[in-house]
């Protein structure tokens, strides 16, 4: 008896589990052609800005670890005529969103800055949405250089280069997934994986950028620019090439006091610089 109640529970639980995954696999079904509609309707207008010709989107999956929010292949009567990118990278004052739009050859049509996170500042990191910004990318091959084939920000340059690099790591993307490429760029062209957090210190933000190695080690780190007011003398030294060295080859989270040795009398400066490394090692690593 004991034997015929264990079977039936067991037939139980299994045809339980096969309704389950029954179930999952029809929710996703249901749940990914509207899932891909809404990220086409948000992004119609700039689409069809870039490709007027167009009158086909297919969404091209792009992987869980691609980084990419989707990947659009662009068509016109049935030829791909090219593609549409989202990247999100990281600005000075938080998330910035970056849709590109480039020509099966690789030549770019365009570029559209924002999504519901951009918080850059207005009058200056805000403006990487205007016009006079974004349509210097329409008609460039990427990858781009700031300052080079692609004019900063006046006061912006932290947003204007997350926005660069945005469009670098998503035609890059494409590239890899479509077979234009092995998704790298030439070595001395690649794009840097960099990227700012700014963390209330004693006297303000204290905003670092950062750039990771391969490996996930410290390559670079700058502490400062826009803002910044920490005390002079004291808080200020975490500028200071003396106390930036600490995280040179080093591979984040770090811990003051273990990794790195703050500065004296400015522990809540030197906490957020460590914050901040932290944070910005954190959202590369997305």
């Amino acid at each position: 008896m004991d034997g015929k109640k264990k079977l039936a529970g067991w037939l139980v639980l299994t045809v339980i589990a096969l309704v389950a995954a029954v179930a999952l696999a029809t929710t996703n079904l249901i749940t990914e052609k509207p899932i891909a509609e809404q990220n086409l309707g948000e992004n119609q207008q700039a689409l069809k800005a870039m490709f007027p010709e167009a009158d086909e989107f297919a969404e091209v999956s792009p992987g869980e670890s691609s980084g990419v929010d989707f990947v659009y292949e662009v068509r016109q009567s049935g030829q791909t005529i090219g593609y549409a990118v989202k990247e999100t990278v990281q600005g000075y004052g938080g998330s910035i969103e970056v849709l590109t739009g480039m020509e099966s050859g690789g030549i770019l049509r365009g570029i559209s800055v924002g999504g519901p996170d951009f918080k850059e500042t207005e009058g200056l990191g805000a403006r990487a949405k205007e016009p006079e910004f974004t349509d210097q990318f329409a008609g460039k091959t990427p990858p781009l250089k700031l300052g080079e084939t692609i004019d900063g920000i006046s006061g912006a340059t932290i947003t204007s280069r997350a926005v660069v690099d945005g469009v670098n790591q998503g035609v890059q993307k494409v590239q890899s997934l479509t077979g234009g490429g092995d998704g790298s760029a030439p070595e001395t062209e690649q794009p840097a994986r960099e990227a700012n957090a700014s963390v209330i210190g004693y006297g303000g933000p204290v905003l670092v950028r950062l750039r990771l190695n391969a490996a996930g080690a410290i390559e670079a780190l700058t502490v400062g620019e826009a803002r910044f007011g920490e005390t002079d003398g004291v808080g200020s030294k975490v500028k200071d090439a003396s106390f930036l060295g600490q995280f040179e080859g080093k591979t984040p989270p770090l811990e003051l006091g273990k990794d790195v040795d703050g500065i004296s009398g400015a522990t809540v400066s030197s906490q957020a610089v460590v914050d901040a490394v932290n944070q910005a090692a954190d959202f590369l690593r997305k």
